[in-house]
């Protein structure tokens, strides 16, 4: 069977599509959703490093992960499946931008089969806006460890653990070391300047018709209160980003969040949220994320929250999110589902 990019895949995240047959993606949590039968399916992709990591989703199930090497390859994605079985395939990018880029370039089915028409998007839709945590950087590491991209997992971070908690589509944004205003060493380098391009300043112009959030998580100021900074133009570049964004998405929710490698910019977005709410926005929230408890959920590398910190982070601001929108959560199974 011939496949399709247009016809048989779904894509989620920011990709560039200049070559319909080459879809790129660059951003952590960016996927691709295919359903086919057969019982083995494989996947040409071309990674511009050799870094990048992908999460393989079967019916649901996170099973597995593969390292990318770099440039083109085939990879077998799952093999000894139930080839009388539709299968629903998604496959997310672990690791952040700064890892690389992932061009998708064929999916097959080398033992016979039929792709079919991907599964639907959810009706919710969240962007989130981000660091080195919303890129999950450190969560699966031994503390010892600062960088070890294999055990970096976007997936599992509270973004993903958050998104899927509400039954939502997702988009990441998302550079480690960036803020606001400045990054962690106090250049004056923020996310604002990536937020209208696909992949990043410097690339094509990203199509906003595309995707309209109605939810937009924003968790910057870590890396802006690492270092001297000052407070008024902080806030200040901090409103000037969500008025952007509110031109985008006009009547999206804003979740403004602290938290949790340090808390010392609480004050702050809590008078960037008090602007809004003074204009007659109460749709721009505060969301206090705390710190990482390291006695009961211990540290990821470089004192990044762990995985269990992430979870913990994930919840909470689902849990926050469904309060003040009436977004529902997904309730927790009461029987046990065989696979």
């Amino acid at each position: 069977m011939v496949f399709n990019f247009q016809q048989h895949v779904r894509f989620m995240g920011r990709f560039d599509q200049t070559d319909s047959a080459k879809p790129e993606c660059g951003w952590v949590n960016s996927a691709v959703f295919l359903r086919f039968k057969g019982s083995e399916i494989r996947m040409v992709a071309e990674d511009s490093t050799g870094t990048d990591y992908v999460e393989i989703v079967l019916d649901g199930i996170a099973r597995n992960w593969i390292q990318l090497k770099k440039g083109t390859h085939e990879y077998v994605v799952e093999q000894g499946l139930d080839d009388q079985q539709i299968h629903t395939l998604e496959i997310h990018k672990r690791t952040e931008i700064l890892y690389g880029r992932i061009k998708y370039l064929n999916f097959s089915l080398p033992k016979g089969g039929e792709f079919f028409s991907p599964p639907e998007p959810k009706t919710l839709k969240l962007e989130y806006h981000g660091d080195s945590i919303t890129n999950g950087c450190g969560n699966g590491h031994p503390h010892e460890l600062t960088d070890a991209p294999h055990l970096d997992d976007g997936y599992m971070s509270y973004v993903g653990i958050s998104a899927r908690l509400l039954n939502a589509e997702y988009h990441t944004l998302a550079i480690s070391g960036i803020g606001v205003l400045q990054d962690a060493m106090g250049n004056i380098n923020g996310l604002p300047a990536h937020f209208h391009d696909t992949l990043g300043q410097g690339t094509p112009p990203w199509d906003f018709s595309k995707y309209q959030a109605d939810g937009v998580i924003i968790n910057l100021g870590q890396n802006d209160y690492s270092t001297p900074i000052d407070d008024e133009k902080y806030i200040a570049t901090y409103i000037d980003y969500i008025e952007t964004i509110l031109k985008q998405y006009s009547n999206a929710h804003v979740f403004c969040c602290v938290g949790t490698m340090n808390n010392n910019y609480l004050a702050s977005v809590q008078k960037v949220v008090s602007y809004f709410n003074e204009q007659g926005n109460d749709k721009v929230f505060c969301v206090d994320l705390g710190l990482i408890h390291p006695e009961v959920e211990g540290w990821g590398g470089g004192f990044h929250p762990s995985v269990q910190t992430h979870y913990r982070m994930g919840t909470e601001l689902a849990q926050f999110i469904s309060t003040k929108t009436g977004w529902s959560l997904l309730e927790r199974p009461v029987k046990v589902t065989a696979y």
